[in-house]
């Protein structure tokens, strides 16, 4: 199953047609994206859907300083530019997290496909749907939660949606990301970032070594982040880890609001 089915099957049950249509999107041109280096940067002509088919990419937007905000992960299965069927440039840029593998898919060709199939279309609303949820989550993570829940929801997030793609078991997942890329994702710096990790790691609730990322009691470190997978719409995936609904462990200890903005644990 290629990433694009795995994903898509989270969302609807595919027949054998719709897996031969998303075999076949697949069987086209294809990219590799050096790490570090981008896929498309902002203003550039949109030429082709994309699609992240290995490896890990993200949306970023640059700031006036040259500081980089990263707005969103990709992974396998992802659309790095679904709008590519209305619009002509970019308004924000796609860079490699690791080395990363897209295929280069004609809009046109992307577009009949999903006309034909009924499923298809279904499963590509879903995915509007998780993307516009994720960018509603992230604005809550970088405007209301403290720098603990933040690194800890984003971290639930991954492992949730690698866990939909068959890439986390056991809450052990690989990921080519550094401390100075989550501080990029969550508005801290790579010094507060460090501190968050170093207590995550003191309480027990993050193993990481290397490209390597464990979350040992991945429900807890949900509870203590207010991380709830709802905004990822994937009726299909049950995951065995997460509870459905945060408001049954209310009393779970979660981060007081007056630590916003304040380190945790030690250096």
């Amino acid at each position: 199953m290629n990433p694009l089915q795995a994903k898509f099957a989270r969302y609807v049950e595919l027949d054998f047609q719709d897996q031969v249509t998303l075999d076949a999107l697949l069987r086209t041109e294809a990219r590799l994206v050096p790490a570090g280096t981008d896929l498309i940067r902002e203003g550039e002509p949109i030429h082709f859907v994309k699609l992240v088919t290995e490896g890990w990419g993200c949306r970023y937007k640059l700031l006036e300083d040259g500081r980089r905000q990263i707005v969103a992960f990709l992974l396998p299965g992802d659309l790095c530019n679904p709008d590519a069927l209305a619009a002509e440039q970019m308004d924000h840029s796609i860079g490699a997290v690791g080395e990363m593998h897209c295929a280069l898919i004609a809009p046109d060709v992307f577009d009949r496909a999903c006309l034909r199939s009924r499923k298809l279309r279904q499963a590509l609303a879903f995915d509007a749907c998780a993307m516009l949820g994720t960018q509603r989550e992230w604005t809550l993570n970088l405007a209301a939660r403290p720098a603990l829940a933040r690194i800890g929801a984003l971290l639930c997030e991954l492992h949730y949606r690698l866990a939909a793609l068959g890439l986390a078991e056991g809450g052990r997942f690989v990921a080519p990301v550094t401390q100075i890329t989550l501080a990029e994702a969550t508005g801290l710096t790579s010094v507060h970032v460090n501190r968050v990790v170093q207590d995550l790691r003191g309480r027990g609730l993050l193993h990481w070594q290397g490209r390597s990322i464990t979350l040992p009691d991945p429900d807890h470190l949900a509870q203590l982040s207010g991380f709830n997978p709802r905004y990822l719409h994937m009726p299909r995936f049950t995951p065995g880890t997460f509870a459905p609904d945060r408001q049954l462990h209310a009393g779970t200890p979660t981060p007081p609001p007056g630590n916003a903005g304040k380190s945790t644990g030690a250096f």
